[in-house]
């Protein structure tokens, strides 16, 4: 029986996938899982919750691995104050989530802003995480180059969407949010899909969240990024990028040039292209993105 919460969408259901509630500090988590084998935590990109990972949670079942899917604080099902998030707090979530479940060590996959608190994660907790795929998101130790400013310009709504009250206005008019996934896919997503992420957005409580999101994480890490504050830290799992081969924001020539020598973010850090793929690339191209993570847990 699909769990389900009366002010926000029903929740969808995917074959093998059970769910249930966490308890953390001031509130509660919702959490997917399926499979059974060693956990892989996954954390979804902005707006997306648990759904994002429908076709990789099946993936990694089939593999042997458990797949872990929180709500992130903010998002989704879970009951976890928006106006409590700052710029780590949703990796603290994380870690208490794995105290929680018991889970001293496991491999993750991240996407879009689940990869800020996977890289926090990864660089300040390395002993939680064995190995890790961070999707569609550059390494945090990169170096800004004055190519890379043509893809930058796509982000102007992490700036918008910070600025309370218009944020959420433009969130819950719809607009905005079918725009963002039409504008970073390569190719139309599923009506059905955008219909569910876009009814997400339009939730009051939901669209408030992308404000503290943007104004107290995303944004200070960008600074961060840009000011080289991780340059000198690296990533001591096995760590895959994957990015679409049409993402306008890391188009393959840059992509190819930040990595031109991996061995400055970690020993063993690799990139994958998921040709004719977009920002969204497990909505996109759900087949040969799952197939490249389970690939990459093999061999590691």
């Amino acid at each position: 029986m699909p769990i389900t919460k009366s002010a926000k969408p029903e929740m969808p259901v995917v074959a093998g996938v059970d769910h249930a509630f966490v308890a953390l500090p001031d509130g509660r988590m919702h959490v997917a899982t399926s499979g059974e084998g060693e956990p892989v935590l996954l954390l979804s990109g902005f707006a997306q919750t648990w759904w994002e990972w429908r076709d990789l949670m099946p993936a990694l079942a089939t593999a042997g691995y458990r797949a872990i899917a929180p709500d992130l604080r903010g998002e989704g099902w879970s009951d976890l104050p928006a106006d409590a998030i700052t710029r780590t707090r949703r990796a603290e979530d994380v870690l208490a989530l794995l105290d929680t479940l018991g889970l001293d060590r496991v491999r993750l996959v991240s996407h879009d802003m689940g990869a800020i608190s996977a890289f926090q994660l990864a660089l300040d907790s390395p002993e939680r995480f064995s190995a890790q795929v961070m999707l569609s998101v550059p390494p945090p130790q990169m170096r800004f180059s004055f190519d890379m400013v043509p893809g930058m310009r796509h982000l102007w709504h992490q700036e918008v969407l910070a600025i309370p009250g218009l944020g959420p206005a433009l969130l819950r008019a719809g607009h905005l949010p079918r725009f963002l996934f039409s504008h970073f896919s390569a190719r139309p997503l599923d009506s059905g899909v955008v219909a569910f992420y876009v009814a997400l957005l339009r939730h009051p409580e939901l669209a408030r969240a992308a404000g503290p999101l943007c104004r107290r994480m995303v944004l200070p890490e960008l600074g961060r990024i840009m000011r080289g504050v991780y340059r000198n830290r690296r990533f001591a799992m096995p760590t895959l990028f994957v990015f679409g081969t049409e993402d306008v924001g890391f188009p393959p020539h840059i992509t190819r040039k930040v990595f031109a020598d991996a061995t400055t973010f970690g020993d063993n850090v690799r990139l994958a292209l998921v040709e004719g793929a977009g920002h969204f690339v497990i909505d996109e191209e759900p087949d040969a993105t799952s197939t490249l993570i389970v690939e990459f847990f093999a061999s590691v």
